[in-house]
Order: structure tokens, then C-alpha cells, then sequence
């Protein structure tokens, strides 16, 4: 019994030994040197100093601080979010502004805008994504919320509905901010038009779910979703 004890620490004294060789060669050997360093996404080609910091630490990969190079690439405008992994053996990899957007802005080019309302570059992965269009908008810097006061309110109501009836939300090809008071709605389904105001937006999208499937009516309508407890076809 004795010598199954000592032959187990052996085991135990040999493991840990190889263990600490390991973690030794991977943080000393030359191998894992950050050489190399790669940054995607949109604007990535316009941000500044991304593989320069990574190459001149000339470090470890794996005492490589991603903490202080993403607080440093975070301060610069044109950086909304950051996420940086390792490429063994030797390379860093950066994903910048990479954002799920709820809805697309069209003004002179093409936007997102994130579920806090913030405007996000384009993405051209976003090619096949399937979220409503905001048109008659007058956009701001990256990152910052449109100048019109009704975006907020739509945005919730758009959030509430994509929770709740995705379907609803999935149909909802257009929102045009031109006029004033109201917001026009198209759907994918038709070319009817839908009027709202922003204030209890998603009551007036649950109205204009139900108009849009049960009621009868030709092409190029116009329905006011307005006033409580009825809908009004305007000519």
C-alpha cells in the first residue's frame, strides 16, 4: 500500500512538471510572438493603428493585453464595438462594428440603426437581412440618435412587435418619416399606405395587422390607424 502511495505521487510530481513546461514554452518560445495582426469589418480599413500596436508589443500571444488595445481602438469615432480574439500561432484577429441593426435608414447611402437607436455603418453582410426600411430622415454622426423625436417611439414599437409577432414585423417593408405628423407604413403584401403617429405605435401596427387581413379593399388605399378603436380609409 505504501509503495501504490509513493508511486502515485510520482505520477502526480511528473504531471504537474510537464504542466509547468508547457505553460513555460507557451509564454517564452519565440513560436508565440505576435507577428501578425488582422482587422475586419466596416471601416475597418480606415481605422488607425490596429496591426501597428499589435506588431510593436513584439510579446507573448498569450500575455498579450487585448484589454488596452480595445480601450484604445474604442477611442476613435468611427469604433462602436470591438472583438478581439488569438490566431495561433502568432496573430491577432480584430472584428470592429460588427452590430445586429433592427432597422435600415436609407437617406443618401444606406444605415442601420441598433436597437438602442444609435445609427450604425453598413455592413455587407446585412445584403440578405430582412428588416423594415426608414426613409424621410435626416441622419447625425455614427453612433448618435436621429434629430426627429418620433424615431424613439417607433423603434419601441418595432421592438415590441418583432418580440411579439415577428410575423407582423417581418411584413413591414417601409416606414416614411416625410411628412410632419404622420408616418406612412407599407407592407410587403401590397401597396397600401398606413398612417400613425409615433405616440402608441404598437397599438396602431396591431390595428394595421388586423386591416391588413381582414378587410377588403383595392390596391393604392390609404387607412388612418390613428384613432382609438377605428380605422379610417382616407381617399
Amino acid at each position: 500500500m505504501s509503495l501504490a502511495i509513493r508511486k502515485k505521487y510520482w505520477w502526480y510530481l511528473v504531471a504537474t512538471f510537464m504542466l509547468v513546461g508547457m505553460m513555460v514554452f507557451l509564454h517564452l518560445s519565440p513560436v508565440f510572438a505576435v507577428k501578425g495582426a488582422e482587422i475586419q469589418g466596416p471601416f475597418a480599413d480606415k481605422l488607425d493603428g490596429f496591426s501597428e500596436k499589435c506588431l510593436q508589443s513584439g510579446g507573448n500571444i498569450f500575455r498579450f493585453d487585448k484589454s488596452r488595445l480595445a480601450h484604445e481602438m474604442l477611442d476613435q469615432d468611427k469604433v462602436g464595438n470591438i472583438k478581439l480574439s488569438i490566431s495561433l500561432p502568432n496573430s491577432i484577429k480584430g472584428e470592429v462594428n460588427r452590430f445586429e441593426p433592427m432597422v435600415l435608414i436609407l437617406t443618401d447611402k444606406m444605415y442601420g440603426l441598433d436597437r438602442h437607436c444609435r445609427l450604425i455603418p453598413y455592413d455587407s453582410a446585412w445584403k440578405k437581412i430582412d428588416v423594415p426600411i426608414l426613409t424621410g430622415l435626416r441622419v447625425k454622426g455614427l453612433f448618435q440618435t436621429p434629430d426627429d423625436y418620433r424615431v424613439a417611439d417607433v423603434m419601441t414599437g418595432l421592438i415590441e412587435i418583432n418580440d411579439e409577432m415577428p410575423d407582423l414585423y417581418r411584413q413591414i417593408a417601409e416606414i416614411d418619416f416625410s411628412d410632419d405628423v404622420y408616418v406612412s407604413i407599407y407592407l410587403t403584401t401590397g401597396t397600401d399606405r398606413y398612417l400613425a403617429v409615433s405616440r402608441d405605435f404598437t397599438a396602431q401596427l396591431i390595428k394595421l395587422d388586423v386591416v391588413s387581413r381582414t378587410v377588403a379593399r383595392s390596391d393604392d388605399g390609404c387607412y388612418n390607424l390613428q384613432y382609438d378603436g377605428v380605422v379610417i380609409k382616407q381617399r
